[in-house]
């Protein structure tokens, strides 16, 4: 899912030349079509349970690597409503078609904000989980369901909790594409690239591990 995002087309593109046969399911909300040209792709929304069984069921998919979301820590404040449906309530539905279609395997693409302010720099991945923005806490929702789907249903999981993703397919084909960009890195390019005057670090707002 989300697999024509940044990092979802990133990883479909590996699978493909590793030998696998990945199928994209995105609703290009935020992704892009561009990015998945050659791959079989599926044009729907994760909410849409009957179309997820539908696209397992006929493309007999042997496992889901989740990257659909919404991913913008300071709007989930104003808008947790968003974030909740969209990344927390999706996900379950995503967990119940999985389950109903006899999927058993998921990668789950987390968030180093399920870890809050942490106690000690660097994090390990045992540190205490206090997400401290709605984000966070929708994505750490997820990781508990996929927690109590594997005691009761068999699901094998692992939970991926990135911190800054950067950097670009060497084909340059794909890569960031955000617009407006509110990514930490590809704003600090943009700066000597002389498409941006400056780059602003906001640290009155909200806390900046």
């Amino acid at each position: 899912t989300g697999g024509a995002g940044y990092i979802g087309s990133h990883v479909a593109r590996a699978l493909k030349g590793a030998g696998h046969t990945p199928v994209v399911y995105d609703s290009l909300v935020k992704g892009h079509a561009e990015a998945v040209r050659g791959l079989k792709f599926v044009q729907a929304d994760v909410s849409d349970g009957a179309a997820l069984r539908q696209a397992m069921t006929e493309n007999q998919i042997e496992a889901v690597i989740h990257f659909a979301a919404f991913i913008e820590a300071g709007e989930s404040v104003g808008m947790p409503d968003k974030y909740f449906h969209n990344n927390t309530v999706i996900g379950l539905t995503l967990l119940d078609a999985m389950r109903d279609c006899g999927v058993k395997k998921m990668v789950f693409s987390s968030t180093a904000a399920v870890y809050g302010k942490p106690d000690r720099v660097p994090i390990e991945e045992c540190d205490r989980l206090a997400p401290i923005n709605p984000y966070g806490a929708s994505k750490l929702c997820v990781e508990y369901m996929m927690q109590a789907y594997a005691t009761a249903y068999g699901l094998g999981f692992v939970a991926l909790r990135y911190f800054n993703v950067a950097g670009a397919h060497p084909s340059g084909d794909i890569g960031e594409a955000h617009n407006p960009e509110t990514h930490l890195i590809p704003l600090i390019l943009q700066v000597p690239l002389g498409q941006r005057k400056e780059i602003k670090i906001f640290g009155d707002d909200y806390d900046t591990p």
